[in-house]
């Protein structure tokens, strides 16, 4: 995957009607005149009149910029200004979540703790709605934007559909945070890191192995740790199906577990095109039979792994970097998505042969899901929106969303069809009703967004943030 960084010239609220254009003949060493107000407003609000000093800063805390891996690549802008304006942006940002009341008595959040004005991480908000108000539309404008291609993200927005946002379709039942639930980003660009086989099984990628939670009986478990990996194992990619647990890595090391036969060795195996990054995993051929996985690698090929002997049993290329598959349930269609404008739907049971095109997005896509009727196929891109098409006219889209922060980083259709989910990389994440895809229920969190995933009737969400606290939440179906 390439990136180039790029400051956010449009920046629209496409709900509110509302957008903002930032001059690139600005000094860099000033924001935006909307942005300044925001800050100084903010800054009166919360902190008071003094600013924070300069470096304050918890040292645990990364800001996007800093989170990045050595396995992308960034365009610094050519003046240093720039760069050192970002960082007091964050700087000041840190301190001023820091002022926000959360107990540190409450670890876990319930309908009761709901219902005494606290949020699913443990802020009350009693009294300081117009300060976090005035906190979340700050970080919506000056979060960075990253693209591959350069475009006008005001155009991409105005375009898109416009969305009823006050359902509440999910209501939340249990939260947990705290560091031993923090679900490790190791690619800003990479996202999927939950997975949830059941209501009581849900499994993240921690930061001394694969941990697997039950909201229902309050336990966590290691299930694969990092110490039976190969030596500087780095996860970028996790998937678990059919009893077995699989984690991909920066070097194409692929590690897998069954969780269920009496043999718990791990295995290892390499992806056919050597060493590169594995950006994605997802099952294969589930109604087939055998333990198939999709490899979406770095490199510009899709690996069908065979994790009983654990190699590649085929390997289909492509002229631009994979970033993410989907396959159906039947193994008929699949979806290939990544560093291009012209995302395929293929074939998988004939070496993925293209069977059709899906444009419209301006930018790379990192994220994409087939409906369990495999009639629709979903694609998050970086420049902001997640666009439905119908297989059987792939050329056309049938609905485009807009978020609000930026790219879209994980999209995945509920088993009952009902629900697309599309998670950006921070704060926010929709769950749209399909059909007309008029009405979503947008949540709201302050932090990385590190994966979400759908059982039959539940929702889960990792929040991965060192300042706004580290999160694992459930949300059951109404």
């Amino acid at each position: 995957m390439s990136i180039a960084f790029r400051h956010n010239e449009f920046n629209t609220d496409a709900r509110d009607g509302g957008h903002t254009v930032s001059s690139s003949n600005q000094s860099t060493n000033a924001l935006p005149m909307n942005e300044q107000e925001i800050a100084q407003q903010l800054q009166q609000l919360v902190l008071g009149s003094a600013a924070p000093a300069n470096g304050e800063r918890r040292e645990d805390y990364e800001s996007p910029q800093a989170s990045q891996s050595v396995a992308s690549t960034r365009i610094n802008p050519p003046n240093g200004s720039e760069t050192q304006s970002s960082d007091a942006t964050w700087n000041f940002l840190t301190n001023a979540a820091q002022m926000f009341a959360r107990s540190s008595e409450i670890s876990e959040v319930t309908q009761a703790e709901i219902r005494r004005g606290f949020d699913a991480q443990g802020y009350q908000w009693n009294g300081q709605e117009l300060q976090r108000h005035m906190y979340m539309e700050y970080r919506r404008e000056v979060y960075p934007q990253y693209h591959g291609i350069a475009h006008d993200t005001h155009a991409v927005q105005k375009q898109s559909r416009c969305v009823d946002p006050t359902q509440e379709f999910y209501r939340l039942r249990y939260s947990v945070t705290g560091s031993n639930y923090r679900c490790k980003i190791s690619h800003f660009q990479l996202r999927d890191l939950i997975w949830a086989t059941s209501n009581y099984d849900v499994y993240y990628w921690h930061m001394d192995g694969i941990h697997r939670w039950n909201p229902w009986l309050k336990t966590r478990s290691c299930v694969l740790a990092r110490r039976e990996m190969p030596a500087d194992f780095r996860l970028s990619a996790l998937c678990v199906d059919q009893g077995i647990v699989l984690a991909g890595d920066y070097q194409g090391r692929v590690c897998a577990r069954s969780l269920w036969a009496s043999d718990t060795r791990v295995a290892v195996g390499q992806v056919a095109g050597g060493i590169d990054i594995v950006n994605h995993v997802t099952p294969a051929n589930r109604r087939g039979g055998g333990n198939l996985v999709s490899l979406a690698v770095n490199s510009g090929s899709v690996d069908t792994f065979d994790v009983q002997r654990m190699a590649a049993t085929t390997s289909a290329s492509f002229e631009w970097a994979v970033n993410c598959t989907a396959i159906s349930d039947s193994g008929s269609i699949g979806c290939v998505v990544g560093d291009s404008l012209q995302n395929v739907l293929v074939d998988p049971r004939q070496d993925y042969r293209k069977i059709g095109e899906l444009l419209g997005h301006k930018d790379y896509s990192f994220a994409c899901a087939i409906s369990p009727d495999e009639r629709q196929v979903a694609t998050g891109s970086q420049d902001s929106s997640v666009r439905v098409y119908d297989v059987r006219w792939p050329r056309d889209t049938l609905a485009s969303l807009c978020g609000y922060l930026g790219a879209m980083r994980v999209v995945k259709f509920s088993p009952c069809g009902r629900f697309l989910l599309a998670a950006e990389p921070a704060d926010y994440l929709h769950v749209y009703e399909t059909g007309l895809f008029d009405r979503s229920q947008d949540l709201e969190f302050m932090g990385e967004i590190a994966g979400a995933t759908f059982t039959l009737d539940c929702l889960f969400v990792g929040i991965s943030d060192a300042v706004h606290e580290d999160m694992l939440a459930e949300y059951t179906l109404l």
